[in-house]
């Protein structure tokens, strides 16, 4: 069973990517993803969305499963090639504690 994804890559034709059920994230995880990918910590993301540091977690492993990723950087990098993420969605910004 196949089902559109909720926030994802396009195909050539310009509709949604068909993907398997269980390799889709929901608009909150993609959501989350995102924040992560602006240099977002769990605490900031749990602040910003009014939830707990743990559910927050929860939500980042689910998101490693779906995306087959290894750690929160992967995970973005995989987010942002598989349009989860988009890159006009990232806001670059210098390391913490670096002279701007």
């Amino acid at each position: 069973m196949t089902i559109p994804a909720v926030a994802g890559p396009s195909s050539p034709r310009g509709g949604p990517v068909r993907l398997p059920a269980d390799r889709v994230l929901t608009a909150r995880r993609a959501e989350l993803l995102t924040m992560a990918a602006n240099g977002m910590t769990n605490a900031d993301i749990a602040r910003a969305l009014w939830v707990s540091e743990d559910t927050v977690k929860s939500h980042f492993r689910h998101i490693y499963v779906v995306l087959g990723a290894k750690d929160r950087a992967h995970a973005v990098a995989l987010g942002l090639v598989r349009g989860f993420v988009r890159p006009d969605q990232v806001r670059l910004q210098p390391p913490r504690g670096s002279a701007a």
